[in-house]
This record gives C-alpha cells, sequence and structure tokens, in this order.
C-alpha cells in the first residue's frame, strides 16, 4: 500500500516533470524530432556496404538521389523506393536495403546494403529449341531439344559489364561470342557480338497458321552468320538510346528453296545484308522481370538493306510498344501493354515475315504463328497477389548468394487480342487478316534470379482451349 504522504511527495515530483517537459518540448523537438515534410535537407553521405565485387559507382549510377542533393522531407521515401528498385533491375544483387538517418545540421545520412547474386556462370544446356515450352510438348518431337555448355560472366570486373559464351549442338548448332559494356549517367557504353548457327531441320513455311518442319539427313538445312556492334547511351536516369549496326548471313539449301522459293528473297538460297537499328526505352518499372507498378515506352526503328549483297532487300521497320502497371488495392493490380509492328515492304522473305506467336504471342494461340508485315496487339491482365514477396533462409546452403530465396504467388485473369496484316496470304492461313483473342486464368510464380514459372489455362476465339507452361530464366 503507498502512504498518502509519499504520494503526495511524487505526485508533485511528476507534475514538475510535466511542466519542465512543457517548457523545453519546443527546443526538444526542433533539435530531436524528425523535420515536417517541407523540411530541405541536404544528401551529406552515402555509404554503401555488402559490394564484395561490384565498383561503388555502378550502385550511385542507380541511385534517384546523389551526395550534396537537395531533398525534402515528403520526397525522400519515393526516391528510397526508386532507387531500391532501380539496383533491383540491375539484376546484379538478390536483396537491396536502403536506409537513412536525419541529422541536426537539416542533413540526411544514407546507408545502402546490397547482397550480391553470383556473377559465374558454368553450366550444361538443356532446352527445347521451339518457340515456347506449350508448342514443343504440343509436338513430342524430342529432335527439337538443345545441348551444349554455356558460360557466363556477369559484373565482370565489378562495372556491370558482362562477357558470354555459348555452343549449342542438337536441333541447333550454335557458337556465341559476346561482350557488353554498361551505360552510366550521361555516359556511354558499348558491345560486340558473333554468332554462328547451323540447321539440319527447320521451319520453311507455315500451313494451317503452324510452322511445318523439314529436316535433312545429308546436309546443312541453313547456315547463319550474325555480327553486330552497337553503342548504348543514358542521358537520364530512365532514358536509353541505342545504335546498333549488324551484319546478317543466310545460306539455306536447294531442298529449302523447292519447298518454298520465298524462304529468302524469290528463288534464291543465300541473303546477306546489313541492318541499322535505333531503340529508345523509357522505363520508369519497379520491377523489369514481374512489374506491379510503373510505366515503360519503347520504339524502335530498323533499316535492312543499304544495297549490299542484300538480293534486292530494302525494307524499313517501325515498332513500338508502352506497358503501364497499376496498383488498385494493396494486393490487386492490373496491366496493360499495347505493342505494334510496320514494315514498309509488303512482301518480305519468309524468314524475316514474323508476326504474333514469335517473339510475342496471344495466350490461347501458343501453338500457332500468324505471319505478316504488319501488327498490332494488347496484352491485359488483373493479377491478385495470392502469396506476397516473402525470403526463406537455407541454412545448409554454403554459398552465400544462394542462402536466401525469394518467392511470390500470383493469381491473375487475361484477355489478349491482336490484328495481323499481310498481303495475298497462303488461304490455309486463317488467322491473318483477322482479329484474334485469348482470355483465362493463370498462377505464376516468381522467384529469385529473374525466374518466372507461369502456369495458364486459355480459350481462344475458335474456342479451343488448354493448359499452357511458360518459363523465363533470365541468364
Amino acid at each position: 500500500m503507498i502512504e498518502a504522504g509519499n504520494w503526495g511527495n511524487k505526485g508533485y515530483s511528476i507534475s514538475m516533470c510535466f511542466i519542465l517537459i512543457g517548457v523545453l518540448w519546443p527546443f526538444l523537438a526542433k533539435s530531436q524530432s524528425t523535420p515536417i515534410d517541407s523540411s530541405v535537407l541536404t544528401v551529406q553521405q552515402i555509404v554503401i556496404s555488402g559490394n564484395k565485387i561490384t565498383k561503388p559507382q555502378v550502385i550511385l549510377n542507380e541511385l534517384a538521389f546523389s551526395q550534396g542533393d537537395s531533398v525534402t522531407i515528403s520526397e525522400i521515401e519515393n526516391v528510397v523506393t526508386r532507387s531500391r528498385h532501380n539496383l533491383l533491375n540491375t539484376s546484379l544483387f538478390n536483396f537491396v536495403t536502403i536506409r537513412y538517418t536525419f541529422q541536426s545540421d537539416e542533413s540526411v545520412f544514407f546507408h545502402i546494403t546490397v547482397d550480391e547474386r553470383w556473377y559465374w556462370w558454368v553450366f550444361p544446356i538443356f532446352e527445347v529449341a521451339d518457340r515456347n515450352l506449350s508448342a514443343f510438348l504440343n509436338s513430342g518431337d524430342w529432335s527439337r531439344v538443345n545441348y551444349g555448355v554455356y558460360m557466363k560472366r556477369d559484373n565482370f570486373r565489378g562495372r556491370n559489364e558482362k562477357i558470354l559464351a555459348r555452343i549449342r549442338l542438337g536441333f541447333t548448332t550454335q557458337i556465341l561470342l559476346g561482350y557488353q559494356s554498361p551505360e552510366y549517367k550521361n555516359k556511354g557504353g558499348w558491345g560486340a557480338s558473333f554468332d554462328f548457327r547451323m540447321y539440319d531441320q527447320l521451319p520453311y513455311e507455315t500451313v494451317d497458321n503452324q510452322q511445318e518442319f523439314k529436316e535433312l539427313q545429308t546436309e546443312m538445312a541453313q547456315v547463319t552468320y550474325f555480327g553486330s556492334v552497337y553503342y548504348t547511351f543514358r542521358s537520364g536516369l530512365y532514358n536509353r538510346h541505342k545504335l546498333e549496326l549488324s551484319y546478317n548471313s543466310y545460306q539455306v539449301s536447294d531442298s529449302i528453296i523447292d519447298l518454298n522459293p520465298n524462304y529468302l528473297t524469290p528463288d534464291d538460297n543465300s541473303l546477306k545484308f546489313l541492318r541499322l537499328t535505333y531503340e529508345y526505352e523509357w522505363d520508369k518499372r519497379d520491377s523489369k522481370v514481374y512489374p506491379l507498378n510503373g510505366t515503360r515506352v519503347k520504339l524502335s526503328t530498323t533499316k535492312d538493306g543499304f544495297g549490299l549483297w542484300d538480293g534486292g532487300l530494302n525494307n524499313l521497320n517501325v515498332s513500338g510498344a508502352i506497358d503501364k502497371h497499376i496498383s488498385i488495392t494493396n494486393r490487386l493490380f492490373g496491366s496493360s501493354i499495347v505493342s505494334g509492328k510496320y514494315n514498309t515492304s509488303n512482301s518480305l522473305p519468309y524468314i524475316l515475315n514474323e508476326g504474333i506467336g514469335y517473339k510475342g504471342f496471344i495466350n490461347g494461340y501458343e501453338l500457332y504463328v500468324i505471319d505478316g508485315t504488319k501488327q498490332v496487339m494488347a496484352k491485359n491482365q488483373l493479377v491478385f497477389a495470392l502469396l506476397e514477396p516473402r525470403v526463406k533462409n537455407i541454412g545448409f546452403m554454403p554459398l552465400s548468394q544462394f542462402a536466401k530465396v525469394n518467392y511470390a504467388f500470383y493469381l491473375k485473369t487475361y484477355y489478349d487480342f491482336g490484328y495481323v496484316w499481310q498481303d495475298n496470304p497462303p488461304i490455309s492461313n486463317t488467322f491473318v487478316n483477322d482479329w484474334q483473342y485469348g482470355y483465362g486464368l493463370g498462377l505464376d510464380f516468381v522467384t529469385f534470379y529473374d525466374m518466372v514459372w507461369s502456369f495458364n489455362y486459355s480459350v481462344n476465339k475458335h474456342n479451343e482451349h488448354g493448359f499452357f507452361v511458360h518459363f523465363n530464366l533470365a541468364i
């Protein structure tokens, strides 16, 4: 029990404490509390840790702030989030943490911690050579399998350079060598590659909206050489320009030309030409692997044929795409990707006449291709975060680069549509010059090292439906 006399003394002491706090609070608040939103702070220092290989300049290059910059309190969270996304989008780090502390002299101190990835890749290749996994499973043709060895060094010299070599055998015989130097803010980068390929079978024409394959037993069906050099320039944090000059050579068996005289330029079994490409990209998405917020705009112009060895090939290609990803609620997201392509030539060689189903496809049409010189396509989806991103520690893993795994599951519904134009198409290719659409439900599994597994059940315009699997591994 507390005695009355003691309580009186304690109550007086507590009252005096409250009075002193009330008198001193304005001064304490000024020196200890977080500044108000309109306060302008100076970035005093940026400390980086965890980068055992990566040079600090590579990390500083991706930040939305620099030492000496002025930022307001209201901007801090935005620049931190944006900088973290930029660093993860380099594919150099598994995890990135950015912390900041306010200083008494109206400045802010940033501490960036990165968890570097594994940068050396030397592993065997075993992959399908079809346009996608679903097309391979549908054909059941195990001769369309590639095997070999793949060697790549990411973040070479700690400067985000890349060197790679690939040797493939099987469906495709390939020797690939490449080097890439990154661009920095207002500075250029460059790269070069050489790619040699041989095929003993290949798709030589499209019939009933599907590729027809021909295998030759005594000779190569096609031999190709590609060589390119390019220059990239980063005019801002999110703006990139690329200028590329490439040499392209196709040598095809007469047996293929007999089956399709327009496989290359008419009745010719070889085609060599120069290609000049300019690309512009503005990318402000939160993730390049599985974006949920942000926008990207990509434009490209390509000129094929300059009057040198090109057999009359003369074409200008203009293409573009815009992505828009928005957050509807905390776990619900919407996205739309609209793309288009226009070729000035109305009679491209079959090898170059790629429409929908090659680099981009409509869900529900994985087994088909739609050839044409002009196209437009829109892919729309609604995504629900079934299991939001989590991190799992693997205790028995000796390599720290693989000791933590991030993963997430997303449930989605989608609706895609597109149109491909082609003058005088083969009568059996009924999907061209007509609107096509597909829709369905899917489950996406997203995990570390930019891996995305998609399990979709799709229905197309022709009431064909099925289960399709897509896999993306960005290595």
